[in-house]
């Protein structure tokens, strides 16, 4: 299984973190637990714990987020006909670097999935269904104008399919990593694309990493780009936390909206996808 979805800085986004402009202070207010779970058709189900970071008037380190993973959780996962005891383990082409996943459970469209989540005082649920796979037709690159080294990507999906669906976009950059991350602009509501209109792929806007964004991709570049079917409910996830990255200036300031996420008794999402992967390494036409 190489399908990632989680967002490492959803702990701080949706926790609402507040850190001063002069200072490393915050006021005070309760820890949560945050939940960032999938499960793929054909894909094993895969859930990250966290706490979010703790709102206090007394100093906090915020360079080692290691102390906010939760390591010793029970969590399942059932289908409706069996339940599965997921385990927990490190791994580091996650992050962050530690899972909770099974081979004993493959996601298959049309079954719905209960996710449950039991942490010392802490208690979460989550249900979700997965849509069928709705497969990418044609992957195309575009050099940027004004440059040789950057290109668009662009995707072709049959738009007659997708009139009724909802769709997340992500990508996996490099060769030795699991990180599917949210496309920038990514969250699709089938009813509004274009008949034969292509869809473009936008690098992830990772504003923590304290870099210019660029949207675009360099040339050699490895990307993998998954396209998500997804529920209604997911899709309002998704594109609430889009719209709070489009908007924010600074990972560290509240959202400017709340962002609708599907987890009982804690913050996050667990999400069932459709899911079509495609790989492409960024390279010019031969001429």
């Amino acid at each position: 299984m190489n399908k990632k979805t989680a967002l490492f800085t959803i702990i701080m986004v949706i926790a609402g973190m507040l850190v001063a402009c002069e200072a490393d202070f915050t006021t005070e207010k309760k820890s949560e637990m945050v939940v960032e779970g999938w499960i793929d058709e054909g894909g094993y189900p895969v859930v990250i714990l966290t706490k979010s970071l703790t709102i206090s008037d007394k100093y906090q380190r915020i360079d080692s987020l290691a102390q906010y993973l939760i390591r010793w959780a029970k969590v399942s996962v059932s289908d409706g006909e069996r339940k599965v005891v997921l385990t927990g383990k490190y791994d580091s082409r996650f992050f962050p670097p530690y899972i909770y996943t099974t081979g004993n459970m493959r996601g298959v469209a049309g079954k719905t999935y209960t996710l449950d989540i039991e942490y010392k005082d802490w208690h979460a649920t989550a249900t979700t269904t997965i849509p069928e796979t709705h497969p990418i037709k044609n992957i195309r690159l575009e050099q940027c104008a004004e440059s040789d080294t950057m290109f668009q990507v662009k995707l072709d999906i049959d738009t007659e399919k997708a009139h009724n669906a909802y769709y997340q976009l992500f990508t996996c950059e490099g060769t030795n990593n699991r990180l599917f991350v949210a496309s920038y602009l990514g969250s699709i509501d089938g009813a509004a694309l274009k008949k034969n209109k292509e869809i473009t792929v936008y690098r992830s806007h990772r504003l923590a990493t304290g870099k210019k964004y660029i949207p675009f991709f360099c040339l050699n570049d490895t990307l993998a780009i998954k396209l998500a079917h997804i529920d209604n409910v997911s899709y309002n996830f998704w594109s609430d936390y889009s719209r709070n990255l489009t908007m924010a200036d600074n990972l560290f300031m509240a959202p400017t909206h709340n962002i609708r996420g599907n987890v009982n008794g804690a913050t996050g999402y667990w999400c069932g996808m459709g899911a079509d992967v495609k790989y492409v390494v960024i390279k010019k036409d031969k001429e």
